[in-house]
């Protein structure tokens, strides 16, 4: 038979009391860059710059760290170790998402091949011609008219 524990209230936070963390209290040195950190100081952003390598590391130092007469209960455990499965889940679906929205941009750029489009350069004036081709720059999909390289955000009309 399957048990089914209950998720700790401090899995969620409400603007009335925010979710907060404690370090374990120590006297052990911090994390250095041989345990596998990238060895950047911790941002002032808050708990949203933290990787998953990040959390684990804390994890373990705290195992490492805990009060062998008042252990980390199983219970807090699951909780954190089910925080870090979301984390790494949240992870992967952004870096899908990203990817999703270069394809769509990349989409909507090969469909203008062949189309007179007009769009402002980078002077600010209003051009026009015809789409030849399309290929891939850092800041997204650049159109090829006239032998001009202009960015997809840049079109305005698309006759």
């Amino acid at each position: 038979m399957t048990q089914i524990l209950p998720l700790p209230s401090t899995l969620f936070s409400t603007a009335s009391s925010p979710a907060t963390i404690t370090p374990p209290v120590s006297t052990a040195s911090p994390i250095s860059s041989t345990t596998g950190s990238t060895g950047s100081a911790p941002s002032s952003s808050g708990l949203g710059s933290l990787t998953s390598n990040d959390f684990l590391q804390l994890l373990v130092t705290q195992l490492t760290n805990q009060d062998p007469s008042n252990p980390v209960s199983p219970t807090q455990m699951i909780a954190q170790t089910a925080t870090l499965t979301m984390v790494q889940d949240l992870q992967g679906l952004q870096q899908s998402v990203a990817q999703m929205q270069q394809t769509q941009a990349l989409t909507q750029a090969s469909s203008l091949i062949s189309q007179q489009v007009t769009y402002q350069d980078s002077s600010g004036s209003t051009q026009s011609g015809q789409v030849s081709s399309v290929s891939v720059g850092s800041s997204g999909p650049l159109l090829n008219i006239g032998g001009a390289q202009v960015p997809l955000s840049s079109v305005t009309q698309i006759s």
